[in-house]
């Protein structure tokens, strides 16, 4: 198990990834984490990144959609037709 050292970095303190570690983890420089702290540990993970909104569609299926939900029975001028 790799072994890094806690150094001062401005008014912050920073730790070097050593290379082997982040290509196993895939994370490059430049890549936003999420930085956790808890019972003397410190916990580092990538931060999820937010899909398009082209991507969230690209992932519309026929067999994920909803089906159409009837509403009632039209009263006025708000028929449509697909």
């Amino acid at each position: 198990m790799p072994v890094a050292q806690i150094v001062k970095w401005g008014n912050s303190l920073a730790v070097r990834i050593p290379k082997p570690v982040a290509e196993q983890a895939g994370v490059r420089e430049g890549d936003p984490i999420v930085i956790e702290a808890e019972k003397g540990q410190i916990n580092l993970r990538r931060k999820q990144r937010v899909p398009t909104l082209k991507e969230l569609v690209a992932q519309i299926r026929p067999e994920n959609r909803y089906h159409e939900i009837p509403a009632g029975t039209e009263r006025g001028k708000e028929s449509v037709e697909w």
